[in-house]
């Protein structure tokens, strides 16, 4: 596990377990024609690229498939035991509880697509992203198909006309990446191949706790 801090911003890059990361695939794969899907969603620039919900909370969109809740469950552990591991809270202080997740959806992209540089929520919100697939070009250090995230932007540091410092990432399958919702990202465009993301979002709650500084879900 690898672990990123600038400021007040964070990254974690992990590998999510091989299983897991076939499960989710099928699960997408199965409802495919079933969820609901932007054409050009939100950051997703670009012809060849659509993005599937499997979670929608503003239009009140959820997957049927109990596979999916069966799914998260373990999912969420896998993405607290991370951020447990990686200390990056003041546990002297206060518990920091997960509520359940905001949103859910898969994007995949061909050749042309990217994603402009965008954010996902506020303060309280925690980003997930697995890789389930990627163009077999890949090759690490170059900025092909790669992600970048702007590493000295947020709430509390705006993101202006001015160069900040990032780190660029380059896909795998199974690798997951856990960072703040407001940690502005992007996609350098794709060049060749599918590439094919998994998202999840979660919310952070922050509780006065005392006598039992712990990290756990709600």
């Amino acid at each position: 596990m690898k672990v990123f801090e600038n400021k007040n911003s964070w990254i974690i890059e992990d590998y999510l377990d091989v299983n897991l990361v076939e499960e989710i695939r099928t699960i997408i794969k199965d409802n495919l024609n079933n969820l609901y899907k932007n054409k050009k969603g939100y950051s997703i620039t670009g012809k060849n690229s659509e993005q599937y919900w499997l979670i929608h909370q503003r239009d009140n969109f959820f997957i049927s498939d109990s596979r999916f809740y069966d799914f998260e469950k373990e999912y969420k552990n896998e993405i607290l035991n991370r951020i447990k591991a990686a200390d990056l809270f003041d546990k002297n202080q206060k518990e920091y509880t997960y509520s359940k997740y905001i949103n859910a959806w898969s994007v995949i992209g061909e050749e042309n697509s990217y994603h402009s540089v965008h954010s996902h929520g506020s303060f309280d919100a925690i980003t997930t992203l697995v890789y389930l697939e990627v163009p077999e070009t890949n090759v690490e250090n170059e900025f092909d198909n790669n992600i970048f995230l702007v590493t000295d932007s947020g709430p509390r540091n705006p993101f202006y006309n001015e160069e900040h410092p990032y780190i660029s990432i380059n896909p795998e399958v199974g690798k997951l990446l856990i960072f703040p919702g407001w940690i502005l990202h992007g996609t350098y465009p794709q060049t060749k191949g599918i590439r094919q993301t998994f998202n999840l979002d979660y919310r952070l709650e922050l509780k006065e706790n005392n006598k039992n500084n712990k990290l756990s879900y709600s």
